[in-house]
């Protein structure tokens, strides 16, 4: 069997994947290839280390922290998104409003009217995107308290 072969066999072997043609076939090759017995021994080692791992349970308070922490997020997303809707809606009424007489006006092209909605709805979104930016982005500020 391939050199190479005999490697890819060898953490099958550690792993008692082997029949007993193969297992006879990688042991053989480990005796007679320093290369390989290196490897084997090595790999081994990882697996008697990783044997004798066990995960670190998190306590109850850990638990009760990460799911407050979720729940806080998550009211903080939907408030967010609420909020930017409502602030939509009233700003896009206001702007509406202002120029309510402008819009009713029948002289006025069809297309200037919606170019004129599309102008204040833009700039209205824009608004409250760059708000939202800023406070998000000043509570996460790194370098508020380094002096000039």
């Amino acid at each position: 069997m391939r050199h190479q072969k005999i490697k890819e066999l060898i953490s099958l072997y550690l792993e008692g994947e082997l029949d007993n043609r193969e297992k006879e076939i990688v042991e053989q090759h480990i005796k007679e290839c320093e290369e390989c017995r290196k490897e084997f021994e090595e790999l081994n080692k990882l697996e008697e280390v990783l044997k004798k791992m066990e995960f670190k349970k998190p306590s109850d308070e850990i638990w009760k922290t990460y799911w407050s922490s979720i729940y806080n997020r998550l009211e903080r997303k939907i408030g967010w998104i609420l909020f930017s809707i409502g602030a939509i809606i009233l700003l896009f009424w206001g702007a509406y409003k202002l120029i309510e007489e402008l819009i009713k006006d029948p002289t006025i092209p069809l297309i200037l009217k919606i170019g004129i909605l599309a102008f204040f709805a833009g700039a209205i979104i824009l608004l409250v995107s760059i708000l939202r930016e800023q406070l998000f982005m000043r509570k996460r500020e790194r370098y508020k308290e380094v002096e000039k």
